[in-house]
């Protein structure tokens, strides 16, 4: 805190009860110079009022508003309304009035040019002599800064202005409202100021500055919203795609069976807390919005059918969805998992819940993989046996496989009954695709990856939607898809599994018979090769694919983007969609297969964020 220092004017003393003899005092130093003001200032009375040096009342929650003026070139003091109240009593003589007139008294006798109040409109101001009378106070005004001694004839009252949605820095209303009052707001305006008034403004620069980061973090976070909305449109060099969402939102975007889309869309806002550095207000819910396919953003409607349209961050886990898009699992930690299954056949976002899932035992850790009957499979190990957990709401768990010393990973819903996984045999490293089936449980159906160019690399293994075949990604120099068919329908394998041959079933008490199938009823067919292979999703229809690459193999000069390629299932010809300096990533087709829906990465401007914005692309050229 500064110390006091010692000094009135004629008005104190006139307040001060000590009569005209004082008053004849003080016209007689007056008269006598400057050794006569000095001895009066030693004694308290004397030191005109500054413009520099200000009093801040507070409402005893917060501290460190004198500190920060100091910082910023002022002389501060600060205390509560009771503290000051208290300190007038003791340091004013003869002091006959209490309240906010008694700490303008204070002022007034110590040469503080202006008192800050912090929250206005809890203080009383009705007996101030106040220049418009006593205003009232709109809800987003935090400080009054009321002149005081010489500058209060009378006194003048300003507050700041609504604060700035960009600038997070608590002080500047402080200021704003200091730098209202005439003798400061003069300081703006340098041309015709006075020798004295310049070297005020000298001292208060930094104030000046801290002032001025108000319009430049306003042109600050527009510039970011320029860029980031530029990046996402005019930055492709090849079709150009469309936001699903505001270029303020981080949104992930999934396509559903009547062709629409359900947005899962977190607002942000650009803010600075020193106009230079960009950071992120983030909102506290993830609002869920259904729109058609092309539909502007702002005709997005929110989708009450599904968890009331809003998913609470610090609670929500995510949604996992089945292939078609029509069931999904909503991960809550504090009401667990539940099962959702949407009606095409009903106008609007129409979800209904089909119930609780169960969480998963010890030992099934995989992730949740979802059908479009709203069930949800999960791979793990039980009592060293790989299995595939199968749950529904209110029905018992099913255990598929209880493969001895296997792993399973990679595990795909094929259609609503059967699924695939690639099986890695412990014992020697071979690795399998290994079929299962809910409705013929005791049987499992495996063949070696090799039927796929002799390799054991095999990964991201996608079913093909009406068609007897997969769709799988071979790891090595270079990521190359494949198509692999099957000569058979698959349901025909389990009713009966055509054997490799010179193989026999391998039976076991109590666990499913393992098929090991004939490896020339598969065929592989190389789709695309590329220097990498990720996120491959296929059509409805199943006569495409969408998939990422890394940039570097399509445009040398950014080899640290990602972009969204297509493929046709039945042959080579694979087509890049996006070209850009950003991250695409998963890919997902709407229901009429015209489109492709995709997150892409931004790299806020000006700061370490990254956000997620949803966009869409035609699938054909």
């Amino acid at each position: 805190m500064t110390e006091f220092g010692s000094s009135t004017d004629l008005e104190t003393l006139r307040r001060s009860g000590r009569g005209k003899f004082i008053v004849l005092g003080v016209l007689i130093a007056g008269a006598l110079g400057a050794a006569g003001y000095s001895f009066l200032k030693k004694g308290g009375t004397g030191n005109p009022e500054e413009a520099g040096k200000v009093l801040v009342v507070t409402r005893g929650t917060h501290v460190g508003y004198s500190v920060v003026l100091e910082r910023v070139g002022f002389e501060a003091a600060e205390g509560s309304f009771e503290a000051w109240v208290n300190k007038a009593k003791d340091e004013v003589p003869d002091l006959k009035v209490d309240g906010t007139e008694a700490i303008m008294a204070l002022a007034d006798r110590f040469g503080w040019g202006f008192v800050v109040f912090e929250q206005p409109g809890e203080v009383d101001f009705s007996k101030l002599d106040l220049e418009g009378g006593v205003p009232s106070f709109p809800e987003h005004v935090r400080w009054a800064a009321v002149s005081a001694g010489d500058f209060a004839f009378p006194h003048h009252l300003t507050v700041n202005p609504e604060p700035s949605k960009v600038l997070k820095d608590g002080t500047v209303s402080l200021l704003q409202a200091l730098f209202e009052q005439e003798q400061l707001a003069a300081l703006r305006e340098p041309d015709a100021l006075p020798v004295a008034q310049l070297q005020l403004r000298d001292k208060l620069r930094e104030a000046l500055r801290k002032l001025d980061d108000v319009p430049e973090a306003e042109r600050m976070a527009n510039k970011v919203v320029d860029d980031i909305r530029e990046m996402l449109t005019e930055g492709e060099r090849g079709a150009m795609p469309s936001l699903i969402g505001e270029p303020l939102e981080s949104v992930v975007a999934h396509p559903l069976p009547d062709n629409t889309l359900l947005s899962t869309s977190r607002a942000f806002e650009i803010v600075t807390r020193d106009a230079v550095r960009a950071d992120l207000d983030l909102a506290p819910e993830e609002s869920l919005l259904s729109g058609a396919v092309g539909a502007e953003p702002g005709q997005r409607t929110p989708c009450s059918a599904l968890l009331g349209g809003t998913a609470h961050v610090g609670d929500w886990r995510g949604f996992w969805w089945s292939p078609d898009g029509a069931a999904l699992l909503s991960g809550s930690h504090e009401h667990g998992d539940t099962l959702w299954r949407f009606d095409a056949t009903t106008p609007g976002c129409s979800w209904t819940a089909l119930g609780a899932v169960a969480p998963a035992r010890a030992g099934i850790e995989g992730d949740p993989h979802v059908n479009g009957k709203g069930m949800v499979a999960r791979t793990g190990s039980l009592g060293g046996l790989g299995v595939i957990s199968v749950v529904a709401p209110g029905e018992p768990e099913q255990l598929l496989g209880m493969l001895e010393s296997t792993s399973l990973s990679d595990l795909r819903w094929i259609d609503d009954d059967r699924l695939v996984a690639i099986g890695t045999y412990e014992l020697d490293g071979s690795r399998w695709l290994m079929f299962f089936s809910r409705s013929e449980s005791l049987k499992v159906l495996v063949v070696s990856t090799s039927v796929v160019e002799g390799a054991m690399s095999l990964r991201d293994v996608v079913a093909v939607p009406g068609e007897p075949a997969l769709l799988a990604v071979l790891g090595g120099a270079e990521d190359r898809l494949f198509r692999v068919s099957m000569s058979r329908p698959l349901a025909g394998m389990f009713a009966e599994p055509p054997l490799a041959p010179e193989k026999s079933p391998i039976v076991a008490d109590a666990r499913p018979t393992v098929y090991e199938l004939d490896p020339t009823l598969f065929s592989a067919t190389l789709l695309a090769s590329t220097a990498q292979i990720t996120d491959v999703v296929v059509s409805p229809d199943g006569h495409h694919a969408a998939f990422v690459v890394r940039g570097g193999d399509t445009d040398p000069d950014h080899d640290d983007d990602a972009e969204i390629a297509v493929v046709d299932t039945n042959r080579a010809s694979m087509r890049v969609l996006t070209r850009n300096e950003l991250r695409d990533s998963s890919p997902l087709f709407t229901a009429d297969g015209k489109h492709v829906v995709f997150e892409t990465r931004v790299e806020l401007p000006r700061s370490k964020w990254v956000v997620t914005a949803a966009r869409i692309v035609a699938a054909e050229p």
